[in-house]
């Protein structure tokens, strides 16, 4: 890029500008390509959380996680585990749905398998694991969460779909 050059030319919107780079940039293209499954939880985690009110500190607390993993999601560069998607729609109250679904199902976001994280492999380990039970914190803690999703779902009029 030369620094001589332009950004844009005026008059031309973002989106423009990005078609025209889609349609003139191999490599451009290729990036975008590759990123477009990670756009597809971003949006959906932004537009909810936005319409909620809620900061990205907010939505990590509610799923236990710093809210620099939510701005990872949200910049819609990055995979996210199934895990962590589920804890999403839960607190959101969105219904993701990896793979397919129809396309008049304005209900569900649908979300490419290419955006989600593949758990890292562990060696197994011949060592007996001791199981145990939730404790009776860690129940009161989920029960005490899912609460305030809900309250903040109806609190100041928002509704849940």
């Amino acid at each position: 890029m030369n620094i001589n050059e332009p950004i844009s030319p005026p008059g031309q919107t973002s989106q423009e500008v990005a078609a025209e780079d889609y349609a003139n940039d191999e490599r451009y293209r290729a990036v975008h390509d590759r990123l477009a499954p990670y756009r597809v939880i971003a949006r959906a985690v932004i537009l909810e959380r936005s319409r909620r009110h809620w900061t990205q500190k907010q939505l990590g607390a509610l799923i236990g996680a710093p809210d620099s993993a939510i701005s990872r999601i949200e910049s819609g560069r990055h995979p996210v585990t199934l895990e962590t998607l589920e804890k999403l729609g839960i607190a959101l109250g969105i219904a993701f749905q990896v793979g397919a679904a129809s396309a008049t199902d304005k209900t569900v976001v649908v979300v490419p398998q290419a955006a989600i994280e593949k758990p890292a492999a562990r060696p197994a380990d011949p060592r007996p694991v001791a199981r145990q039970a939730p404790s009776r914190e860690s129940a009161t803690a989920a029960t005490a969460a899912l609460a305030f999703v809900a309250a903040e779902q109806t609190k100041g009029g928002h509704e849940t779909r």
